[in-house]
């Protein structure tokens, strides 16, 4: 099974990149086996990519879509699976300070996958700090923006 993780900044616009998005993700479906997809859900990008996997689970049935937690939600709490998501996993295997759950989840996520897309425009914040790490891993990475690479 061959995976992606998705990193891009939290609050930038990505509409404009959907289609190029959407072309890379079939291109790895169905040429190169990609099964499964990881994002954090966390911000613009992340969202626009589980929508983007998830309409192509209904030409592709066999891929996943996962959301990746930081943190767990508490034991009483409801836990509801955005409608995008196939499923959730939490990849955290010690206890984390709350601060650094998401940049140790981004690490976890990196070393899982075989291919990292990003949508990088800034040399700043836990997108460039997910990239960098991907960069120093030796990962496959697919930057949609191309202005940093």
């Amino acid at each position: 099974m061959k995976s992606c993780v998705f990193f891009g900044h939290r609050n930038t616009s990505y509409q404009e990149y959907k289609p190029k998005l959407k072309k890379i993700l079939e291109d790895l479906i169905k040429n190169e086996g990609f099964t499964q997809f990881y994002s954090g859900g966390r911000g613009v990008f992340d969202r626009l990519c589980a929508e983007v996997v998830e309409e192509l689970t209904k030409s592709y049935p066999n891929i996943k879509n996962t959301l990746v937690l930081s943190y767990l939600p508490p034991s009483n709490a409801d836990f509801t699976l955005p409608t995008v998501y196939t499923d959730s996993m939490y990849l955290l295997e010690h206890n984390v300070p709350p601060r650094y759950a998401v940049l140790e989840t981004n690490k976890r996520m990196v070393d899982i996958a075989d291919c990292v897309i990003v949508g990088i425009r800034y040399d700043w914040g836990g997108a460039w700090k997910a990239y960098e790490y991907a960069r120093k891993r030796k990962k496959r990475i697919i930057n949609l923006c191309n202005e940093i690479e």
